[in-house]
């Protein structure tokens, strides 16, 4: 390996070559999520989960009447929450809707969400309503709309996952540990499921940083991909992040100010004039601007029509006041640090980053590794993601209501997965058959505190200890989520011994077929005592926690 190609990545230097996977392991990387995708449809009706109904509103809104505006499909499918009023005077002045509606004014309602995630499900309501004889109803289009939103948009970045992890790590172990543990043992999986934002814009957001570490670091090989096309999509999903999660902006700012280091100067042809240098680098940072703008005017389109300013969002709109009052409280619901929130989002049973992925508690290791070698890089990731914990932290909804693992914080993980990669591939070089036990172990124990409640990914908020007092007894009362084997009369947990199979099958994907009979017996051990804490400590479920399993139990359908 050359010195330049060892300079080129975030990495201590070190003897071997990189795991750089091939095409045909990265796309059997890629059929591990697809399959597990494809395999459920977690889908609870009866629950009328606004984060997603008022998203499918809107795309709806979209393509029927080519607008925004979803006061004829609340008033078709029924109320959602998550809307905002608008209540238009007759003298033009808009302002959030209460009480009775007074004469010569109108009300419109709109969705409150960031709207590029509705855009991406339009593909999906079109083709729905193509082969649709009678009108749509508002789940009909649902499995469409999730697959263009977010299943096929989560596949891709998967398949770049892999293959942009593996040329930046020398354990092939560690690479494909490390994605079995972010694609199906993280509560990733579980908003990849729904039509939601907060899977893909993780995803936007490392991709963003992928390619913008490129051109400054250069790939493996030494060359920098410095292209105005790469630096044309670094910004389209840099902004692109936060046109899907408004609470994104943090890790939208940081990549923006990642760019101007890692496409100005740097042009190492030398026969080349100081002004081709220079015209280089301003085009580089014009196609940056140019695909950076392009959300921000999506964004600025929608809030200008729904709410008046293209700088306006709508949550000072929302219908609902209780809501309405948060967000006006401090700056958008930002008023006051909350220190059980700082603790319950990396710890708890529920909530908690490093609870629900015990293989990402690696990432403050592999923290110091990336420092050591490229602190830029490692800087703007940090700042993101610190700033956006932090944010979280101070606002009044910080938990999101019915959810898995920390909602707002899912931006964050690509980024703590590969953290976790660097901190484990470097401790591979002096232990490795012990860092390879740590890794299987780890992504074992996540499959099971991060991939089992993917399937449920509305675990309400008094239930705190959800493996110990919600998933067993749904299983013990047949409830599963949508799935063929269940569709053909097979008995709820039964249908879902395929999915344990595929878990099976991914774990020996990881270990890469080892026969190493102690590394596997030490992984199964790792693995047992990191998932037993969260049933064995658990206390006695509370009757209010009792008489919300069976809620759950009786709305299943």
């Amino acid at each position: 390996m050359s010195t330049a190609a060892a300079a080129a990545t975030p990495l201590p230097a070190g003897r071997g070559p990189r795991a750089i996977p091939s095409w045909r392991r990265t796309l059997g990387a890629g059929a591990l999520f697809a399959c597990a995708w494809l395999y459920v449809f977690p889908h609870y009706p009866q629950l009328n989960n606004p984060n997603e109904n008022v998203r499918v509103y809107m795309t709806a809104a979209l393509v029927e009447e080519h607008g925004y505006e979803i006061s004829r499909f609340r008033a078709r499918w029924g109320w959602t929450n998550d809307a905002a009023c608008v209540d238009h005077g007759p003298d033009g002045t808009l302002a959030p809707c209460s009480g009775r509606v007074e004469r010569d004014h109108h009300r419109r309602y709109y969705s409150v969400k960031a709207p590029l995630a509705s855009w991406l499900a339009v593909p999906g309501y079109a083709i729905a309503r193509a082969l649709q004889d009678t009108p749509m109803q508002r789940d009909d289009g649902l499995w469409w709309m999730r697959l263009f939103a977010s299943g096929l948009p989560m596949l891709a970045f998967f398949l770049f996952f892999h293959r942009w992890l593996g040329a930046r790590v020398r354990s092939a172990l560690v690479r494909d540990a490390t994605f079995v543990a972010l694609a199906l043992g993280s509560v990733m999986l579980g908003y990849a499921y729904m039509l939601a934002s907060h899977a893909t814009s993780g995803a936007t957001a490392l991709v963003s940083f992928a390619l913008l570490h490129d051109a400054h670091r250069g790939l493996p090989d030494g060359r920098r991909a410095r292209s105005a096309f790469r630096a044309f999509l670094a910004g389209l999903f840099a902004t692109a992040t936060t046109a899907l999660e408004y609470p994104c902006f943090f890790v939208t700012f940081a990549l923006c100010v990642y760019a101007l280091v890692a496409l100005i100067g740097g042009d190492t042809n030398e026969s080349a004039s100081k002004l081709g240098r220079v015209g280089r680098t301003l085009g580089r940072l014009a196609a940056f601007g140019v695909g950076a703008l392009l959300p921000v005017l999506m964004v600025m389109h929608f809030q200008a029509s729904a709410f008046g300013s293209p700088f306006s969002p709508g949550h000072l709109f929302v219908e609902t006041e209780g809501l309405r009052a948060g967000h006006e409280s401090g700056f958008f619901g930002a008023d006051a640090f909350r220190w059980d929130a700082a603790w319950k989002l990396l710890f708890h049973p529920r909530l908690g980053l490093f609870a629900t992925t015990p293989f990402f508690a690696f990432a403050l290791a592999g923290a110091f590794v990336a420092w050591r070698k490229d602190r830029v890089a490692t800087l703007v990731a940090g700042l993101g993601c610190l700033t956006t914990y932090l944010v979280i932290c101070l606002m009044n909804n910080w938990e999101g209501g019915w959810v898995i693992g920390p909602r707002y914080l899912v931006v964050t993980l690509p980024f703590v997965a590969v953290a976790s990669a660097l901190g484990l591939d470097a401790m591979a070089r002096r232990w490795r058959r012990g860092t390879h036990v740590l890794a299987l172990g780890a992504a074992a124990a996540s499959l099971v505190t991060g991939g089992v409640p993917s399937l449920y990914p509305h675990v309400p908020p008094d239930v705190d200890w959800p493996l110990a007092h919600l998933f067993p007894a749904l299983l013990e009362l047949g409830r599963a989520p949508d799935n063929p084997l269940l569709a053909l009369g097979v008995d709820g947990a039964v249908s879902l011994l395929p999915l344990a199979v595929l878990a099976l099958g991914a774990m020996v994907f990881a270990s890469q077929r080892t026969r190493d009979g102690w590394l596997l017996v030490g992984a199964s051990g790792l693995c047992a005592a990191l998932v037993l804490p969260q049933v064995a400590l658990a206390p006695e479920p509370s009757a209010q926690v009792t008489e919300t399993v069976s809620y759950i139990a009786q709305h299943w359908d």
